[in-house]
């Protein structure tokens, strides 16, 4: 991956590379490439080389994408964490990839500094803002310290490139260790399927310990395009920035997505520049994405579908003819429905008839494929079968051969001895004109096992019974919900919780435990 940033130095080293304006910062690939050599000549001669581990926290900025090209060049391993990880967490985090260098900012200055007491191992500490702690180093420091004399390391391509971490959705963040093979073929794959051109003006908001974000900075650079930073999601900003820079592709979570096409200014901003979208992460309801078409009248609008360990599963192009669907399998994999069977191993040559729900399974030869978590090998065991990777997700094939995701396998809702996915429901009530946000899970109830519950973030604040009423009767018209299917208990609250990159996390949301304040709990 170093040479593949010199490689476009090279062509067009003229051209923008990166634009933060939250910096006031505008660099060429000319002037980037003596950023990063000039980084990377100083970790050489502090004794970074390849194969050794630096940690970064930081949103998505100039300084990240330099931290990356540099590493890159030295056959180092970019390790990036989340921003948002409290103390206790960055030390797990930390531990278990084991840096030499962790370089942070103000965002993660609090963990940092409640957490390095418990690091395993002595490292230095690298701060890239302005009033240092005295027990760290000016990133500026470091980087003037660099002589700009850089000599590319002799990597092999199944070296590791970069550890991310799974969402730790359900437990413990996992480390996913991707080589050069999986972020090249990740990266090509991405600029052929997404449609992207030569010189792409890129909006880089997905964090960067997110392979979302990550995919964004490498793709961008590979087909010579501007990486255009925003460090932090505000409809007003993204909207300036689409006009300021000409952005023509975004690439983002349905909640953004969601959130920006609710922005007030959103009807009189000039967004003709945006010809390319694309979402990721978790699924976007049908009303969310007729009005994302509406708005920015793209002439691609893909569905991408994948993990932190397979980057692609599947591509849809054609949402608008099929609204939900993820499509075909991704130019670099295959994709199988599988039937689970519950405490045996699945064969998976046996898959289910079209149109049956089965879990989900994709080709683990696959060039994007990593190839085991960091240090879990009962992880190892239980994804992995005959060179298949277990996604723990459910979905049907349609008469076409389409793919559809309806949920994860720990989801599923199971109410009276009917079996209810949550993405159904909300696609329902998505639609209602007072509902801005809305999760589904099963609750435990004695006498329907679990019971269908719609956690509702509105703008109403008082008459929450008679809302509910009217959520009710909009269920039970729809020509798209089974009336069993609908929900008999909604909970207002001020927020849902949903992990850094928008997926909603359906294990916190219980009215016994809920992490932000409840308005009302209503049944019908």
């Amino acid at each position: 991956m170093g040479r593949i940033f010199d490689r476009t130095v090279e062509r067009y080293p003229e051209r923008t590379a990166v634009v933060d304006s939250d910096a006031d910062i505008r660099y060429t690939y000319e002037a980037w490439n003596e950023r990063v050599n000039d980084l990377a000549s100083t970790l050489e001669a502090r004794g970074i080389e390849s194969g050794d581990r630096v940690g970064v926290v930081m949103q998505p900025r100039v300084q990240a994408g330099t931290i990356y090209w540099a590493l890159q060049k030295l056959g180092a391993v970019f390790t990036p964490y989340n921003i948002r990880a409290a103390a206790d967490e960055l030390q797990y985090l930390v531990n278990n990839t084991e840096p030499d260098v962790l370089i942070y900012s103000s965002v993660a200055r609090d963990a940092v500094d409640r957490a390095r007491d418990e690091f395993d191992d002595e490292k230095t500490l690298v701060y890239v803002d302005e009033d240092v702690p005295e027990y760290a180093e000016s990133f500026e420091d470091v980087v003037s310290e660099g002589t700009g004399d850089v000599v590319i390391a002799d990597v092999e391509t199944d070296d590791t490139s970069v550890i991310l971490h799974t969402s730790g959705t359900t437990g413990r963040p996992k480390g996913v260790p991707r080589s050069h093979t999986n972020t090249y073929a990740a990266s090509t794959a991405h600029a052929i399927q997404s449609r992207w051109v030569d010189n792409e003006t890129t909006l880089g908001l997905m964090p960067i310990y997110h392979t979302m974000g990550l995919r964004t900075l490498t793709t961008t650079t590979i087909v010579g395009g501007t990486w255009v930073a925003q460090r932090s999601f505000s409809p007003k900003q993204t909207v300036n920035l689409v006009e300021q820079e000409n952005i023509t592709s975004l690439y983002l979570v349905p909640t953004v997505f969601h959130d920006l096409v609710k922005h007030d200014g959103i009807s009189d901003a000039k967004l003709s520049s945006v010809r390319r979208l694309g979402y990721a992460g978790t699924p976007m309801t049908e009303p969310v994405q007729q009005r994302v078409r509406e708005i920015f009248e793209p002439d691609v609008f893909v569905n991408h579908y994948g993990s932190t360990e397979v980057y692609t599963y599947s591509i849809c192009s054609w949402i608008d003819e099929k609204p939900g669907s993820a499509g075909r399998a991704g130019i670099n994999t295959r994709v199988r429905v599988v039937k689970p069977v519950q405490g045996e191993t699945v064969d998976p040559e046996k898959t289910v008839q079209q149109g049956d729900l089965g879990e989900i399974i994709v080709d683990a030869s696959s060039p994007e494929a990593f190839t085991g978590y960091l240090n879990q090998p009962d992880a190892n065991d239980k994804s992995f079968q005959d060179n298949w990777y277990f996604t723990g997700d459910l979905g049907y094939r349609d008469e076409d051969g389409d793919l559809f995701v309806v949920g994860r396998v720990d989801d599923m809702i199971i109410s009276g001895g009917e079996n209810i996915y949550p993405v159904e429901v909300e696609n329902v009530l998505d639609g209602h004109s007072e509902v801005n946000e809305v999760a589904v899970v099963g609750l435990d109830d004695e006498r329907w096992n679990q019971v269908v519950t719609a956690f509702i973030q509105t703008d109403i604040n008082e008459g929450f019974d008679d809302l509910a009423e009217r959520l009710d009767s909009f269920c039970r018209s729809s020509e798209d919900l089974a009336t069993f299917k609908r929900p008999r208990k909604y909970v207002f609250v001020e927020d849902i919780a949903k992990s850094n990159v928008g997926k909603v996390l359906r294990r916190k949301l219980d009215t016994e435990d809920l992490n932000t304040e409840v308005y009302a709990i209503s049944e019908v």
